[in-house]
């Protein structure tokens, strides 16, 4: 509680006070001058560059010379969501993109082309003997949806999937004549299984897409150096240079309206504990039916889509992701360390 003196002092101060805080204003404000002086830069380093000189030079670090050769390198070929003989007509794009059977297989004649550069680029600096060829899924549109939901097609499904193994069968039989060994793993989507709902059990087994990988693996035959590798589950691991990778279409994520993050993260995390201490254990994970890319916590990859935008991406997700494929390197030593991304 203030007493009577201190309150008529606060009213009525007295010469003295008044001389005193007008003293302790001046201080402050002399402080503040100083202080700003002194906050330079300038002001800072000639304060302390007589300690700073008492210090002797730093020696140079001889770090040791880059190598002209590296580790050898693998490469994976991302091959995710082409919908062969899907009909994206250019009038409904408001002339924007379209997609037919034909651009399908330009995109793959170009996806090997551009695959090679990026090889022989790194080429330059390792030695590159082995290719892993992953199919990701999707291969046709298929028959999913009741026919007033259903997609757009060029071509009857019994016409397409014949024509779309026989143009998977040459991308893979080109690629293979410039590798010591080429390695693809064919896992099923959701557009190729053959009933409306999805399945837990039997999923390859009536699923368009393994038909499409068998066929395909037919036409390369004559090529020694390719080995097959068709699982009938839904995840597959396998092993790049060494390190555990996770491959998935990835329908069976939880999708929170359009964003699928959430629960894809949600559900590797599980796998990664389920496998734990395991064979089957991971470090990396890759996934196609997205639709684009994306890397998720550090290690897990979205794989971009062949056909690029549609009606159902443009006009109800509201996306337009460029078509592309990924393209990938691996060393025993450092892991997953150059995506590229192959515009189409």
């Amino acid at each position: 509680m203030t007493t009577r003196d201190e309150f008529k002092a606060e009213q009525d101060p007295s010469a003295e006070q008044e001389a005193t805080d007008k003293y302790i204003k001046k201080i402050e404000a002399e402080n503040r001058r100083l202080k700003a002086a002194q906050g330079t830069d300038e002001k800072l380093y000639d304060a302390i560059k007589d300690a700073i000189e008492a210090f002797p030079p730093p020696k140079t670090v001889n770090y040791p010379q880059p190598k002209l050769a590296h580790d050898d390198l693998e490469a994976c070929l991302w091959v995710t969501d082409p919908h062969s003989e899907e009909s994206v007509r250019l009038e409904e794009m408001e002339g924007l993109v379209s997609y037919d059977f034909e651009t399908f297989e330009r995109r793959m004649d170009l996806m090997c082309q551009k695959t090679l550069e990026l090889v022989n680029i790194m080429r330059q600096s390792s030695n590159i003997r082995k290719l892993t060829i992953s199919l990701l899924g999707d291969m046709f549109v298929g028959k999913i949806l009741p026919q007033e939901e259903a997609y757009g097609t060029t071509m009857p499904f019994p016409v397409a999937l014949p024509k779309t193994s026989w143009v998977l069968g040459k991308a893979i039989t080109s690629l293979s004549g410039h590798f010591d060994e080429v390695r693809v793993v064919g896992i099923c989507g959701n557009h190729g299984r053959d009933t409306m709902k999805p399945v837990t059990k039997m999923t390859a087994d009536r699923n368009w897409d393994m038909g499409a990988y068998l066929i395909a693996k037919d036409h390369t035959r004559d090529c020694p150096n390719v080995e097959w590798i068709l699982p009938k589950s839904i995840f597959k691991k396998i092993d790049i240079a060494g390190h555990g990778c996770l491959l998935s279409h990835s329908a069976e994520a939880k999708m929170h309206h359009r964003i699928p993050y959430y629960g894809i993260e949600t559900a590797i995390d599980l796998e990664k504990k389920l496998r734990r201490g395991t064979p089957e254990d991971f470090t990396y994970s890759f996934m196609g039916h997205f639709h684009h890319f994306a890397v998720l916590d550090n290690d897990i990859t979205i794989c971009p889509s062949m056909i690029g935008p549609n009606q159902y991406s443009r006009f109800k997700l509201h996306r337009a992701a460029p078509a592309e494929q990924l393209l990938s390197f691996f060393t025993q030593k450092h892991g997953y360390v150059a995506p590229w991304r192959i515009r189409l």
